[in-house]
């Protein structure tokens, strides 16, 4: 193996400056044979002590406004670490609520390990479960996406662009058994409401029905 594959395989990990834990980030690091650590946050006491390590780090700033921007902006992030190395994690340390629950979702849409301490300081973590939304059916990822170019549509009309492109088979598939439409109709429902509770769609009043509307969520699922 060359050094190039070496250096990929060991992988890349993504956390963010936290007061009181410089030490604790560092051990960790180690300990997961990572080459590389991103820091989503700007700390250069956190980034000397990584590269007096032997690290490559980089800094990649993120907003911390709202739980919106961070995921966005670290879904980006490990989308883009992905391609250059075999092994993604992201290590949660204790921060702002803002930082740590997007930190945390970025990283169960983009389907990365997540860690996050369990001990100090001797870094013993716990590998976090990935959220449930992200795992959607084939049907499920089908209505998503057709709700996600229209970008806002109601039911009756979602279901007759199934119906124009021949899907019916996956409603029906999950229905009673039967291709009447309102049974499939019904289904399309269950589904729809399903993905709401999921927080990946979101439904808006207007005129006498509701549309859908994909969330920054289910946008983020594709």
């Amino acid at each position: 193996m060359d050094y190039e594959s070496a250096a990929k395989s060991r992988g890349c990990m993504i956390t963010y400056p936290a007061d009181g834990h410089k030490r604790n980030a560092i051990n960790f690091a180690i300990k997961s044979g990572v080459n590389k650590v991103i820091l989503t946050g700007e700390d250069r006491h956190y980034k000397t002590l990584f590269d007096n390590f032997g690290l490559s780090t980089v800094v990649k700033s993120i907003p911390t406004d709202d739980v919106n921007s961070v995921i966005g902006s670290v879904a980006g992030i490990i989308s883009d670490v992905k391609r250059d190395h075999d092994e993604v994690s992201v290590l949660l340390l204790p921060s702002e609520p803002v930082i740590v629950v997007g930190t945390y979702i970025a990283a169960c849409i983009e389907k990365v390990k997540v860690h996050a301490p369990v001990s100090y300081p001797d870094m013993k973590c716990c590998l976090m479960p990935l959220f449930p939304f992200v795992e959607l059916n084939e049907t499920e990822r089908f209505v998503l996406a057709k709700i996600i170019i229209k970008r806002e549509i109601d039911t009756k009309n979602l279901f007759e662009i199934i119906k124009e492109e021949e899907k019916c088979d996956m409603l029906y598939s999950e229905s009673s058994g039967t291709h009447k439409d309102d049974s499939m109709l019904k289904c399309l429902r269950r589904i729809l409401n399903k993905l709401e509770k999921r927080g990946l769609l979101s439904k808006e009043k207007k005129g006498r029905y509701f549309v859908w509307n994909s969330t920054v969520f289910g946008k983020f699922i594709f």
